[in-house]
């Protein structure tokens, strides 16, 4: 058995996504990411090599997307992350127009076609603003866990105005909410609201954003609350995959089988 890697070299974790000859996933590996890119990536090849017991003779292509990708130094090939994402998300369901992406540094909404190409997209343009990354400085700064903010945004009565989504602004604004007493409930509620602004934003902007289905990756899209708030918002139900951090490396890896598929077809 031959397989594909895909390497996704986030700005905050690894995630690795090994598939079969017929393009399904089989094997995944996630890690954070250390100061070294290269070195993180090859830590995590080693141990998914290892976990899954696949000879790295087994191993027909290496690719990278991401953040790092071009600091992957062992890869083939390097596709940018909303070809990887376009690629994945449509992948998991042909019925997908939109692929909104919350990862730990930034954030993207990618309209595809028919076909699965892309036809538009817009990224965040404000430092961490509307990211994994807000979510966890601004959580730390109430004391909570950020697997504790589903349980605490339900139990909100009332959302608060937080006028910056920048982190560091937003983090001083929540520090004068404590100071008046204010709920931490109702700050967490507030925070995934400001956010849900963003995205939303970002959302209108794309041209297919009012077709098809709504794919919603990323690791921020394993935090409920969050997916809640954006699907109220928008009034349409959000597609999350089982595997929602590893999009973006299954696209990559199934990218790469496709050409080197087509170039053997060719000969």
């Amino acid at each position: 058995m031959k397989y594909h890697l895909g390497i996704d070299a986030g700005s905050s974790y690894i995630k690795l996504a090994l598939i079969d000859t017929a393009g399904n996933m089989t094997a995944k590996n996630i890690i954070k990411r250390g100061a070294d890119i290269d070195a993180s990536c090859r830590q995590s090849y080693a141990d998914l090599l290892s976990e899954f017991k696949i000879a790295k003779d087994q191993i027909a292509g290496v690719i990278a997307t991401g953040y790092g990708r071009k600091q992957v130094s062992f890869c083939d090939e390097v596709i940018t992350e909303i070809t990887a994402l376009a690629i994945g998300g449509f992948a998991v369901d042909n019925g997908v127009r939109t692929i909104i992406d919350i990862g730990g540094q930034d954030s993207k909404v990618i309209a595809i076609d028919e076909s699965g190409r892309v036809v538009d997209f817009v990224m965040n343009q404000k430092c961490s603003a509307g990211t994994g990354k807000f979510l966890e400085v601004t959580s730390a700064s109430l004391g909570v866990k950020v697997d504790e903010l589903d349980r605490l945004s339900q139990q909100a009565d009332k959302v608060l105005n937080l006028s910056s989504t920048c982190t560091v602004f937003a983090e001083t604004e929540i520090i004068s909410y404590i100071a008046m007493g204010e709920k931490k409930e109702n700050i967490i509620k507030s925070l995934h609201s400001a956010i849900s602004d963003q995205v939303i934003g970002l959302f209108r902007q794309v041209t297919m954003g009012d077709k098809g289905k709504i794919l919603f990756v990323g690791g921020v899209s394993l935090n409920k609350a969050m997916a809640r708030e954006l699907s109220t918002r928008l009034n349409r139900e959000l597609l999350i995959p089982q595997y929602p951090q590893y999009i973006g490396a299954y696209g990559a890896a199934l990218y790469l089988k496709r050409k080197k598929d087509n170039r053997s077809e060719s000969k």
